[in-house]
């Protein structure tokens, strides 16, 4: 009697074990392709919006099914990635139905003051709003992914154009007049790259060149012997957010009997799921359900080069839209926030640094031209300030001169091509083979969200660069 029971036991704790391998599979644990169709559902009733709504481009829902289902191709077809496998400790913002992992530098500080926003109930205009120090801030509350990857709860990330989004991260980190990130993230590259002894370096790092930066990054990813910090505003987008990695094996201790089985069973179906470190899935191929499920995929992915309708679509589907002002213009009203919070920070650091390696007016020249490189004062617009305004000029005053500047740079037709000018006199400093290395670094986001590995703004046709008659970084060029 004790034997059969023991049997019993066996045979009732194996069928336990095949229904969770069965809802795991089947999509019932973690978002089937068919939840995520009813998730696309959400945006098929918005209606077209009046013209002085500021929310009437949205992205069309068959853009994020392409960009979705060629990621889920790609992770399939391929071996997994040399990401690390942090699904375990994964954050994503959690707020209403949506859950949101912010890679860096793809417009995720929009996103985090959208998410503060709307995780604080705020009601009145959106850039009213304090949003100061908002990186500190939003990570409390930022959770686990495995708790909250479950059916009806829209998933969302966006990615950038590789070379651009480096690009970006100089400009902002090194570029920009800020000397605290000159400490953190400048001082690594002198040290290193000129060979300079820590204790010499610490003098300054603000002169740091883009091509000086572009050869610590890379050395920093293929060369673990040179023990080189790894930075996240650089690192592969294929490296954060758990692409193409596992979740099975981030579930709670008390499951992890169950989960050795759903690995067994993984095994046998060539890696589909769970842990993929020592399985072969070259070859693949694609599956008639067209989702390879335990695998971490979001629902929609975004690209910062559609930020604004993309925005609006994700939060339409996760009904999270309307509890933003109507008046709300991302391009505009962020572009005015941003200008007036840059200068705050310069005047604040000037005002406050005892030894600072450079002058008053430099900070300020190298801020004005940080605001032509984003795209939001024109090229036409020089420099206001001499040098004995530069240095009596007040918070009050620069904002008033930048923001004028910035509302006459609408009317001009070439704005929108700053980026890119700047952008192709940056790398035309950088050798071939640094540029030839950059893409090899990137291979994996180039595959997997859809990015042409080769732009001519980095590899122009002929390896020949032809640049304006204007230097975005010539700081004191008039």
């Amino acid at each position: 009697m004790a034997w059969s029971n023991r049997k019993l036991y066996a045979l009732l704790t194996i069928l336990g074990s095949a229904i969770y391998v069965s809802l795991l599979l089947n999509g019932h644990l973690f978002p089937s392709a068919a939840s995520v169709a009813k998730i696309y559902q959400r945006l098929a009733p918005v209606k077209t919006k009046t013209a002085t709504d500021t929310r009437k481009a949205v992205t069309p829902l068959s853009t994020f099914q392409q960009r979705r289902q060629h990621f889920i191709d790609t992770c399939t077809a391929r071996r997994r990635l040399g990401n690390l496998n942090v699904t375990k400790s994964l954050q994503v913002f959690h707020v209403g139905d949506l859950a949101m992992c912010l890679v860096p530098k793809t417009g995720s500080t929009l996103w985090k003051q959208i998410l503060f926003y709307l995780d604080t109930n705020q009601s009145g205009p959106f850039f009213e709003v304090n949003f100061s120090g908002i990186h500190r801030r939003m990570q409390p509350r930022s959770q686990q992914a495995v708790r909250i990857l479950r059916e009806g709860v829209v998933t969302a990330v966006f990615v950038r154009e590789p070379y651009s989004r480096l690009f970006s991260a100089y400009v902002d980190k090194l570029f920009k007049p800020r000397e605290d990130n000159w400490r953190v993230y400048g001082r690594p590259v002198v040290n290193y790259v000129r060979r300079i002894s820590a204790a010499v370096g610490k003098t300054c790092a603000g002169n740091v060149t883009f091509a000086e930066f572009v050869r610590y990054f890379i050395d920093s990813e293929t060369k673990p012997e040179a023990k080189l910090r790894r930075n996240e505003h650089y690192t592969p987008q294929s490296q954060h957010c758990g692409f193409c990695t596992s979740v099975v094996g981030s579930r709670r201790p008390q499951d992890n009997q169950r989960v050795k089985m759903v690995e067994s069973v993984d095994n046998k179906r060539q890696g589909v799921t769970g842990q993929m470190d020592n399985t072969d899935t070259s070859s693949m191929g694609h599956f008639q359900d067209k989702l390879p499920e335990g695998f971490l995929v979001y629902d929609f992915i975004g690209k910062t080069e559609s930020i604004v309708a993309d925005t609006w679509a994700i939060l339409e589907a996760s009904h999270l839209a309307r509890r933003l002002p109507a008046s709300l213009d991302m391009v505009k009203d962020a572009g005015k926030d941003t200008i007036a919070r840059t200068i705050q920070n310069v005047f604040e650091s000037a005002n406050t640094t005892t030894s600072s390696c450079v002058s008053k007016e430099e900070k300020l020249r190298r801020m004005w031209k940080n605001f032509q490189i984003r795209g939001m004062i024109s090229k036409r617009e020089l420099f206001p300030l001499t040098s004995a305004e530069a240095d009596d000029v007040t918070i009050e005053g620069m904002q008033e001169l930048a923001l004028s500047a910035f509302d006459r740079s609408t009317s001009d037709p070439e704005l929108k091509g700053n980026k890119m000018e700047a952008m192709i006199e940056a790398y035309s400093t950088i050798p071939l083979t640094d540029r030839q290395a950059l893409r090899r670094i990137y291979a994996a986001d180039f595959e997997l969200f859809q990015y042409p590995p080769s732009i001519p703004e980095v590899f122009p046709e002929g390896d020949k660069f032809h640049l304006g008659s204007y230097r975005f970084f010539n700081i004191f060029d008039k």
